[in-house]
């Protein structure tokens, strides 16, 4: 069954990293980061600078979310000296804007009964999938905090902005039932985005690869990384995965590149007829030199 409604049932905690040795000094301690968390659970997502676990049926049966957030907290603080702030909360959406909440070394803790206040006052621009140009259109209709979203009925946020408008309205009621995906491996990096409500428009889709792109090739970036290989996973909306792969003729770090690449890959897929509930985008094929920079936080699973 899927926990789209019954998401009060799962504990989610997203732990970011506000102080430790930087990725590129101390990938034994990362190491042992990894295996701490692993004492609590299997279920884990690497990001860049933060992890997300599943702990609603954690390796310690303790069935208290808020026990289990603070204690992993207390233990990184004991036992490798690193400063994090951690957000608990009944999904991966609402744990990040938990932890986001009191940076940096805070706890923050959203109860099912919470979520409708604990989104009321959040900027809009805090949903996945709301940009600069969602913000403008979503402020001309005087919609500025999640709280006001959350008002607005259904099929008015479809009219104006199709099926993400329903994605909009679910992520707004707190409704997200995107898993906690476990880490692989540690030569690619990923970023992946789930709708409430499958897209089926072509214009929908490119928005959201568009999206993916310009955030991984941020982090390509900021890493100074250049990939050759483009992975393109859809979820369509019977829950079937399907993956495509194309290498480019160059290394790049550019959105635009890595855009046009997962176009063509979508193409080779069936979202045309069947829609889309899942995109994601890896990024790999890094020379050697450049994979030896990566470290834990840079492997995503869609």
């Amino acid at each position: 069954m899927s926990p789209a409604r019954t998401s009060g049932h799962r504990k989610i905690v997203h732990i970011g990293l506000d102080s430790g040795p930087g990725p590129h000094h101390n990938t034994r301690a990362y190491a042992e980061f990894a295996a701490l968390l692993r004492e609590y659970t299997d279920w884990i997502e690497w990001g860049d600078g933060y992890a997300i676990l599943d702990v609603t049926d954690n390796k310690l049966d303790i069935p208290f979310g808020m026990r289990v957030a603070k204690m992993i907290k207390s233990d990184i603080k004991r036992q490798l000296s690193w400063s994090v702030s951690v957000g608990l909360a009944p999904s991966k959406f609402l744990a990040q804007l938990a932890m986001e909440r009191q940076r940096p070394d805070g706890l923050t803790v959203v109860l099912p009964e919470q979520v409708g206040n604990f989104l009321a006052d959040v900027p809009i621009d805090q949903l996945p999938g709301v940009g600069a140009v969602t913000r403008q259109q979503l402020a001309a209709m005087r919609i500025e905090r999640v709280g006001a979203l959350a008002q607005v009925p259904l099929n008015e946020l479809v009219r104006r902005f199709g099926q993400r408008g329903s994605s909009f309205w679910h992520l707004a009621q707190g409704w997200d039932d995107d898993p906690v995906a476990p880490a692989e491996q540690l030569d690619q990096i990923r970023e992946k985005t789930s709708f409430a409500a499958p897209l089926y428009t072509c214009e929908e889709m490119r928005d959201a690869l568009r999206e993916l792109a310009a955030a991984l090739c941020g982090r390509l970036q900021r890493r100074g990384l250049q990939a050759r290989d483009v992975t393109l996973t859809v979820r369509y909306p019977d829950f079937r995965t399907a993956t495509r792969t194309s290498r480019l003729a160059t290394f790049t770090d550019r959105a635009q590149a890595v855009f046009a690449a997962a176009c063509e890959l979508l193409e080779q897929t069936e979202v045309g007829d069947l829609g889309v509930r899942l995109l994601g985008i890896g990024l790999g094929g890094f020379d050697d030199e450049e994979l030896e920079q990566l470290d834990l936080f840079a492997s995503e699973k869609p």
